[in-house]
């Protein structure tokens, strides 16, 4: 059995994904003390051997969360983030950072949940190699608050087109041309050096991979105003880039923007 430590300010909160998590037959136990302890350093780190996952509750801020994360690094434990409602921009960035595992809700269901922590359980049995030859999403996409299908489900909204239209019309080439690339790749990662290679043409070097950095930050800058919910391209560092999959969806279902990043 695997056991589950659910950090907290109120034990009240996390009724609902203890008992879903108890469904799936984890042990889960849940502190507000234990918190507090950490925070001040003064409860011996052992503790933390027992646990194999560490959710961090919506009730800690992120303030909390930023002095925590370190302690949490030193210990062989997944860190996975609770939410409400909302990933915020540091949430995400922690993601991207390998920082925490996963973002999780009270929203997501037992079946999103046992996923979730089937996937997290392999990649720590898994080798880097295998990691890295696996078919496998991202788990931030698995588990997320942007769900595919609540994006079929969500109906067009003109004036929300109408802004992706006048940031898209915007790009440079380049800039057009990368979003295509991990358009044609779906919700699959492209490295950096693949992303190079298809813009330059040629050996990559340091000067193409500094050059593809700052044109994906301005990408990124350029979609901001938009309604997406995080940033257009997702970073996963030590492997590559991928498209948001909630612009992904939006591009691949709108015949007019669809047509003007196909035509480049």
């Amino acid at each position: 059995m695997n056991q589950v430590l659910i950090l907290t300010r109120n034990i009240l909160t996390e009724q609902d994904i203890q008992q879903k998590l108890q469904l799936l037959n984890y042990e889960v136990y849940c502190s507000a003390s234990f918190f507090e302890q950490c925070t001040q350093q003064s409860q011996t780190l052992e503790f933390f051997r027992f646990f194999q996952y560490v959710i961090l509750s919506e009730s800690i801020c992120e303030s909390e969360v930023t002095e925590l994360l370190p302690i949490l690094q030193q210990q062989s434990v997944q860190v996975i983030r609770k939410v409400e409602a909302k990933v915020t921009e540091l949430d995400h960035q922690y993601l991207e950072d390998n920082l925490i595992q996963a973002i999780i809700s009270n929203e997501d269901s037992i079946d999103e949940l046992r996923e979730c922590l089937f996937a997290l359980k392999r990649t720590t049995q898994q080798t880097d190699d295998a990691f890295e030859n696996r078919k496998f999403i991202q788990l931030s996409d698995k588990v997320s608050l942007i769900r595919p299908s609540a994006l079929r489900e969500k109906r067009p909204n003109p004036e929300e087109n109408y802004q992706y239209l006048e940031v898209i019309h915007h790009l440079s080439q380049t800039e057009m041309k990368i979003l295509s690339i991990l358009i044609h790749a779906g919700s699959s990662v492209v490295t950096r050096e693949t992303i190079c290679h298809q813009i330059w043409n040629e050996e990559v070097n340091k000067s193409h991979l500094a050059s593809l950095s700052s044109t994906i930050t301005r990408i990124k800058s350029k979609f901001e105003n938009t309604s997406l919910a995080n940033k257009a391209i997702q970073t996963l560092w030590g492997k590559g880039y991928r498209l948001n999959p909630e612009l992904l969806d939006r591009i691949q279902n709108n015949e007019a923007i669809n047509r003007i990043v196909s035509n480049g």
